[in-house]
């Protein structure tokens, strides 16, 4: 069936983290990493946290986001002691108050939206956040691309919860099997966006997820190579 709605991730989707913010955490602690090698670190480190998401009951928590950067820090080859530790509540502060994802948007997000936007594609996002992801999408200059936003903090439903998908489907009016999810974590946005129907492409930017079942994508140009084969 042709593909008429596209749903995506927003955090290492369509926004990015804010790295300047975790290199200057780690400097302010004696640590002298540079933005691309805490990039690299952090995709990896989006591997190992899945396994924990898939399990645990809240993902917007202080305590998923202490393990997602004490993984980066490990794969930065930074031991997990009282200075990285401090770099780490210094960053969830900053969370806390701004979002830590505002560090720009994904190379490609604003070409690719409004590419599939000539196409007739409705677009959404479908994100677990805190309840803010629409503001920063204004600010970002993305929210208009936008038919609906699934903020799970305002839903009241996290991925990979079916009803989150749901949610946004209903307000578009597009079948599962019509529509196609982009996210970059395997358990939370491929595995709940394949069991409704939906197609889904998983990001994966430094290649560091290891085979699996799904189709994988570096950057979101292939992201839209791949939707207009679906068209």
């Amino acid at each position: 069936m042709r593909l008429k709605a596209v749903f995506f991730d927003a955090g290492n989707t369509l926004l990015c983290l804010d790295y300047a913010a975790i290199v200057n955490a780690l400097k302010e602690e004696g640590f002298l990493v540079s933005r691309e090698e805490v990039w690299q670190a952090e995709c990896r480190a989006r591997v190992r946290l899945d396994p924990f998401l898939a399990q645990v009951e809240v993902r917007e928590s202080a305590e998923v986001f202490s393990r997602y950067m004490r993984h980066t820090w490990e794969e930065l080859g930074i031991p997990w002691e009282e200075k990285a530790e401090r770099a780490l509540k210094r960053l969830w502060e900053i969370n806390r108050r701004q979002n830590l994802w505002q560090g720009g948007v994904m190379p490609g997000a604003s070409e690719v939206l409004a590419a599939l936007g000539e196409k007739g594609v409705l677009m959404g996002v479908i994100s677990n956040s805190d309840g803010r992801l629409e503001t920063i999408l204004n600010e970002a200059g993305l929210a208009g691309h936008f038919s609906v936003i699934a903020d799970s903090r305002v839903v009241g439903i996290e991925k990979p919860d079916p009803r989150i998908f749901h949610w946004a489907l209903e307000r578009t009016g597009v079948l599962p099997e019509q529509a196609a999810y982009v996210g970059d974590f395997y358990s939370l946005d491929v595995v709940p966006a394949r069991r409704l129907g939906l197609h889904a492409i998983l990001l994966d930017p430094v290649g560091a997820w290891p085979p699996l079942d799904c189709v994988k994508a570096k950057d979101l140009f292939e992201v839209l190579s791949l939707l207009l084969l679906l068209r």
